[in-house]
């Protein structure tokens, strides 16, 4: 490259990291994604604690997500949470210079339309530009389902697909793409196997490893050959494996990338199944498939579903269950930070496109509709929020106008982190006590560490809790709790009384007193998702309400996952709810109930400050 063609070329990449980014994420996604390119120091030092928030704090509530979604301003002057908690504490022996990956399977490429692979093409060539290199892998019609017994013509016909898919990387990547054959080997003997996914595993790998060096796409075939040299063709799940040990740098096979350059480590950041079948479904979903999966959470329960429905055919329960635990397997082995999509070839073709016009009013597009697998480089979360209901997305009483859209089929899978719900609704679901009162309590609970809460509730609200107060408050209030990983976030929910019920159980008010996430954890790890969706979906299915300041900017993300808002009359609190329908509105004692509800709650700081 001539020094003459530099500033255009340079004008060129600012133009398209603009119009990339200015679609594909928030100014804070945005912020954060371009942080990693800046200059770094050369000598390996400590990550460098972040600046203090400053000491202004918004309108505050009694359901506080901290400054998840705090104005852009006091997003800016925030400091960034670019590393999870392991991360920052092994920064002195992080190498310098980390080359970001991701894992792509497309699941048979000979399906796949010319114009729709293009536009995979064209969208994977942008993620090499935003910095993440791309390996691929693929399978083809004929190896669905078992081994084929034409070894010759498979191999022509995975050859074929690898070469059509090589042809259309070259238009967009300026690293281009290369197909590599003899990749990986099959192994008779147990080899410190610690999975029955590990009868596979890379044989050479000094060709992958420089195509990622250069940013060249390596196309790697289904192909695996075998301790006499005969090929076979291999399972997706099988390669999925070994390309993830091999690429996250585990012991045993870290020598393969012996070409890296020095002072380089290789970081798995995303895994990319495209799938014709697209994400895990979803029963319990309008739209059908699952956003978001907590595999610590949510794996044995989606299986178990899986497996006992009859609303499909039980080839697709098969390949679902198989991609499941595929993941599981491959993202076992690789940091939390690291997520997984699985995505249509239709929608992982997509590009950013303008809102409709013609828009259903009873409908929430508050963002505009973007790439997923940019969106999901760039924010490392879903499209749209797992914990914002069906409902608000697409029209659930009727099919899409001729022309609509389909709703998002694509799921975001991570490790996760487990739930702890008390008590748990399986075994004791979360219904009124008969007597008016409950004996659950915080202090003294065996399954709650009162220490930990108190200091998440604290954290995540920036003030001290009155605890003498707030536990008087509650007593016998207490419906259940819910927290989420190493209490990273949690909720604590009552059972309150209206002021002239005398503790009547069937006017009991199922209310939302604490929502808390730790700082730290805030915005990145879809804590705030997980513990709503817990409480919505499995503690109050029926229904819950709470309330938060008026002017709250937090508000905008209550009303999206609520089912209906009232302002109360002092015109300082806002009332939320997530009973279905009407139901609420047309009861008016218990209408009345709700308000009075909301609008007597006491507060229990012991700041001094403004009553929240």
């Amino acid at each position: 490259m001539s020094s003459r063609e530099t500033p255009r070329n340079k004008l060129a990449e600012r133009d398209f990291f603009f119009d990339v980014l200015n679609v594909s994420a928030t100014r804070r996604d945005a912020k954060q994604y371009l942080s990693r390119f800046s200059a770094k120091p050369k000598s390996r030092t400590r990550a460098s604690s972040p600046k203090p928030r400053p000491k202004s704090v918004p309108g505050r509530t009694g359901v506080n997500l901290g400054q998840l979604y705090a104005p852009t301003a006091a997003i800016e002057q925030s400091p960034q949470f670019e590393q999870s908690e392991v991360e920052r504490k092994s920064a002195s022996v992080i190498p310098e210079n980390v080359m970001h990956l991701a894992l792509v399977s497309i699941r048979v490429l000979d399906l796949v339309e010319d114009q729709a692979l293009d536009s995979i093409a064209l969208t994977l060539s942008q993620l090499v530009r935003l910095d993440m290199r791309i390996a691929i892998t693929f399978d083809v019609s004929r190896s669905v389902g078992g081994r084929s017994s034409n070894i010759q013509a498979y191999k022509a016909q995975c050859e074929t697909q690898g070469d059509r898919l090589v042809r259309l990387l070259e238009k967009h990547n300026r690293g281009g793409a290369c197909y590599i054959d003899s990749t990986f080997g099959l192994y008779s003997d147990s080899r410190d196997r610690v999975s029955e996914l590990q009868n596979l595993d890379i044989s050479i790998g000094a060709p992958l490893a420089d195509a990622l060096k250069r940013r060249c796409i390596p196309i790697i075939p289904p192909i695996a050959y075998d301790e006499t040299v005969k090929a076979q063709p291999a399972k997706r799940s099988e390669i999925m494996h070994a390309l993830t040990r091999a690429l996250s740098g585990l012991k045993d096979v870290a020598s393969t990338f012996s070409t890296a350059p020095a002072g380089t480590s290789m970081s798995l950041d995303r895994i990319i199944m495209i799938d014709p079948m697209g994400g895990i479904p979803s029963l319990r979903r309008e739209d059908g498939s699952h956003v978001f999966i907590n595999l610590d959470q949510e794996f044995s329960d989606i299986v178990e579903e899986l497996s006992n429905t009859s609303s499909l055919h039980g080839e697709a329960v098969s390949h679902h269950l198989e991609t499941l635990r595929t993941l599981r397997e491959c993202l076992a082995i690789l940091p939390p930070s690291t997520s997984a999509l699985v995505i249509s070839p239709e929608e992982a073709a997509s590009s950013s496109r303008p809102i409709d016009t013609d828009v259903d009013p009873a409908t929430i597009r508050t963002r505009r509709q973007k790439n997923p697998l940019i969106h999901n480089l760039l924010t490392n979360r879903p499209v749209i929020s797992s914990s914002l209901p069906a409902a608000r997305l697409t029209p659930s009483a009727r099919l899409p106008a001729a022309g609509a859209r389909p709703p998002s089929r694509s799921t975001l899978v991570k490790r996760g982190m487990p739930l702890k719900i008390i008590p748990d609704p399986r075994k004791h679901p979360w219904t009124p006590p008969p007597s008016g009162k409950t004996d659950i309590t915080l202090e003294n609970n065996p399954d709650i560490n009162f220490p930990r809460l108190l200091t998440l509730i604290e954290d995540s609200f920036r003030r001290p809790l009155d605890v003498k107060h707030y536990l008087s408050r509650i007593k016998h209030k207490i419906a259940g709790v819910i927290i989420a990983g190493e209490y990273e976030g949690g909720a604590i929910l009552t059972w309150e009384s209206p002021p002239d019920s005398d503790n009547d159980p069937t006017r009991l008010v199922p209310y939302l007193d604490k929502f808390a996430v730790l700082q730290k954890s805030q915005g990145n790890a879809g804590v705030a998702d997980i513990v709503f969706q817990a409480m919505v979906r499995t503690c109050f299915p029926k229904g819950v309400c709470w309330r938060s300041r008026s002017d709250n900017p937090v508000n905008k993300w209550y009303f999206e996952r609520s089912s209906g808002t009232w302002k109360l009359p002092d015109g300082k609190w806002t009332m939320f709810w997530t009973l279905p329908g009407e139901d609420l509105v047309l009861d008016e004692r218990r209408w009345k109930d709700y308000t009075a509800v909301c609008e007597g709650v006491v507060p229990s700081w012991a700041d001094g400050k403004k009553a929240d």
